[in-house]
């Protein structure tokens, strides 16, 4: 039996398998005439006809009516079929069965939909399971983890706990901005550097407009690799290159990557893993973001994150009896769940009957009554987290002593470890949850 996997993004759904991804293909629907262009063949030429476009089909699956319906076309689910169909055709021969990653914003009634197209395709549906949930499960190393992802029309975070097994507990939209707008407000800044530097215009015409947005996605990602720094747009007669910096380039993700940070703030208690999707490679200044959130580790996911957490544990998502569930829970290896249970580093520091979070930086400038004092300036010592690990810097020796022993410099500290300022002691603990 071949098994296949799809994973089920609008901005590029995945066909893979075994670790193969066979085909990618964006959620666009075009209507030429009477012949609709669906996937990559849709994507480039939206903008040559932008007239009948629809890319919202996979993001608000129903079967509620469209304002520009046709008899063939009449809601979303028609396109989502047509769509899914098309892949099958394309790339399915071979494969027996298939899995579906779902995004966790799916409602019931949108599973249930899914199936019933994959059935009208031919498709025989061996397992529906949650995307991050497939995409943690064979990197989870703390107690909570955390999944950032895009599509063309949202951002999501999907809020994961990790014990015995790793369950999805919330799946929350970062913002109703997604791939799509990004990649148009990216276009349009592209564009004026054009024009302020050449007075060439790509947006003037639809095919030199339709040709920038083909080559903008791959030179956003080729950004984060340094092997791209100008844009440059073969228009089939010529060839125009333009210089484009971050700093313009972070202009369309001003009022995005502050949601982000919010959120990611609200759910990273204690030590947090998140997992970032590939989809935001080359994204620019968004890891300097990101690294704004304290007590958070933060590892890049490969294209193949999903298919490789499928299928280390298909016996636990595929249906051996027909009858197909949505998993949004996985079991965790041994060795996982003694990493997420381990209390490898102190997130807190007691004093009396208070615990205070570390966090990126805790600076104690002494104690007053029951409580801790901090301060920027004339701090007896400062405690952060880095790199997994707890750390004390101390800045005056006379005032601060470890596990009842002179100290200075810089030391690590861990779990029951003993603070004495200016005589009154506190204790290192870890607060996991």
């Amino acid at each position: 039996m071949t098994t296949g996997i799809i994973e089920l993004n609008d901005a590029g759904l995945r066909l893979s398998v075994d670790n193969d991804i066979l085909l990618t293909s964006p959620g666009y629907a075009v209507l030429d005439g009477k012949r609709l262009l669906v996937g990559t063949e849709g994507q480039q030429n939206a903008r040559l006809l932008p007239r009948w476009t629809n890319n919202r089909f996979w993001s608000q699956l129903n079967t509620d009516p469209m304002p520009n319906a046709t008899p063939a076309y009449r809601h979303h689910a028609d396109l989502a079929f047509s769509h899914l169909e098309s892949i099958w055709q394309t790339a399915g021969k071979g494969i027996d069965d298939i899995i579906f990653a779902v995004p966790g914003f799916y409602t019931r009634e949108q599973l249930s939909l899914l199936l019933g197209m994959a059935q009208e395709c031919g498709i025989l549906v061996s397992g529906v399971v949650d995307t991050s949930i497939a995409a943690a499960a064979r990197l989870a190393r703390t107690a909570q983890v955390l999944h950032l992802d895009i599509f063309l029309h949202r951002i999501t975070l999907t809020v994961m706990k990790a014990d015995a097994s790793l369950q999805r507990t919330q799946s929350l939209t970062v913002a109703e901005t997604g791939l799509f707008t990004l990649l148009d407000r990216w276009a349009n800044i592209v564009a004026g550097q054009f024009i302020q530097s050449s007075r060439y215009d790509p947006m003037h015409q639809a095919e030199s407009e339709q040709r920038l947005f083909n080559a903008l996605p791959a030179w956003i990602a080729a950004r984060g690799q340094r092997q791209a720094a100008a844009f440059e747009l073969d228009t089939g007669s010529a060839r125009h290159e333009v210089s484009v910096s971050n700093e313009q380039l972070l202009q369309a993700c001003s009022t995005i990557y502050p949601q982000i940070v919010q959120l990611l703030r609200q759910h990273a208690n204690g030590e947090t893993q998140l997992l970032l999707s590939d989809r935001f490679t080359g994204f620019p200044g968004l890891k300097d973001s990101i690294a704004l959130v304290a007590d958070l580790q933060t590892e890049n996911l490969d294209p193949n994150a999903v298919v490789n957490g499928i299928n280390a544990n298909l016996n636990s998502v595929a249906a051996g009896n027909g009858n197909v569930s949505h998993v949004t829970s996985l079991p965790l290896n041994h060795s996982t769940r003694a990493a997420v249970s381990r209390p490898n580093r102190a997130t807190h520091i007691l004093f009396g009957n208070h615990a205070y979070t570390i966090g990126a930086a805790f600076h104690i400038a002494g104690i007053e009554g029951t409580g801790i004092v901090t301060a920027d300036t004339g701090a007896a010592c400062t405690l952060y987290s880095r790199g997994g690990e707890t750390h004390i810097d101390v800045h005056d020796t006379a005032r601060v002593r470890i596990n009842d022993a002179d100290a200075s410099g810089s030391s690590v500290l861990a779990p029951g470890d003993k603070l004495s300022i200016d005589g009154s002691d506190l204790t290192m603990i870890t607060v996991s949850g």
